[in-house]
């Protein structure tokens, strides 16, 4: 069998802290809840459950601005670990890499260890891949770099299976095995959907997922932490009109291409000045065109929305407004 990779050059990668891939998004409000029922060390049936949580909060790692995904996991209704995981995208391959997570086990309630936390770049740790961006089976791959401390890895066995859980039927799931050189004796399956991620985990199975109010498609930005939905349409002089095709997205920016996806035409951010003596959400864009082109954003928490229009014949004019969103907490 081939070796685990490791020791993945990472130099190539733009990072973002939000993503789609679809095996692994890191969408802002997405949850996940899962059941099932397992033995204790005592043979003893107990229910468990896990609640994954992308937050909006963000975190710098081993340099690298990350995605925060709390899990939180019961034994008979009875918190036994929280962990925030930190998560971003390479936006040129649409890999996920995982650069460490702080853990809290608790017992009766009260935290009694850290084991198994790691951050990259901290006793020489580095970031694994968690989730590649165009997965093949036999792929084999280190998801955890911290020698003696967390090692998972994972195996990618197929592409096609049909699975059914409390929360639905899904087809094209991925099915991955994970182990760990640190317990060879112990192994893990896990099921992923398509625009979902995790569906069962071992006893775990997911039972409800919540989507955020505003989803990343072909032709949509989800900004500043998946809060604000920005749209854009072109016109040209002979009439025809279209949507713009979203591309490379980060957290508070994202491009739009019109014609050519080689040829980038607009580039809009929504940017947090809260703190600011303005103490709104600023919007500003920037266009390479004089078509037609009108930029929608929407608030999804207040609904409120602003328009921005360029219009036909004219040479993009920038958008500087700093008193978009007067809807700051």
């Amino acid at each position: 069998d081939p070796e685990f990779t490791s020791g993945i050059d990472r130099d190539h990668c733009t990072f973002s802290s939000m993503g789609t891939n679809p095996y692994f998004p890191l969408l802002p409000g997405m949850v996940l809840e899962l059941e099932g029922v397992d033995q204790d060390d005592e043979g003893e049936d107990v229910e468990v459950s896990a609640t994954i949580t992308v937050l909006s909060q963000t975190e710098v790692i081993d340099g690298v601005v990350t995605r925060v995904l709390r899990e939180e996991e019961f034994e008979d209704g009875e918190i036994i670990e929280i962990s925030h995981n930190f998560f971003a995208v390479c936006r040129e391959t649409g890999d996920v890499w995982y650069f460490g997570e702080d853990v809290d086990i608790y017992e009766d309630g009260e935290v009694v260890s850290h084991d198994g936390a790691w951050r990259a770049g901290v006793d020489g740790a580095q970031a694994g891949i968690q989730m590649p961006g165009s997965p093949m089976v036999g792929a084999r791959f280190f998801q955890e770099i911290a020698p003696g401390v967390a090692e998972d890895r994972s195996e990618i066995i197929s592409l096609d299976e049909m699975v059914t859980v409390p929360a639905g039927t899904f087809e094209n799931v991925l099915e991955a095995f994970d182990t760990t050189p640190l317990n060879p004796e112990d192994g893990d399956q896990k099921l992923f959907a398509p625009g979902i991620g995790l569906i069962v985990d071992e006893a775990l199975e997911l039972v409800e997922v919540t989507f955020p109010p505003c989803m990343p498609d072909a032709t949509t930005h989800c900004l500043n932490g998946g809060r604000f939905r920005v749209t854009a349409e072109w016109e040209r002089p002979n009439g025809t009109d279209g949507d713009a095709n979203a591309i490379l997205a980060s957290s508070d920016a994202g491009e739009f291409w019109f014609f050519n996806p080689n040829n980038t035409e607009l580039l809009v951010k929504v940017l947090d000045g809260c703190g600011t003596q303005f103490n709104s959400f600023w919007v500003f864009a920037a266009g390479l065109t004089n078509v037609d082109v009108t930029i929608t954003v929407t608030d999804t928490e207040s609904l409120e929305t602003r328009v921005y229009e360029n219009p036909l014949g004219t040479d993009f004019e920038p958008v500087l407004d700093t008193q978009a969103f007067a809807t700051c907490p």
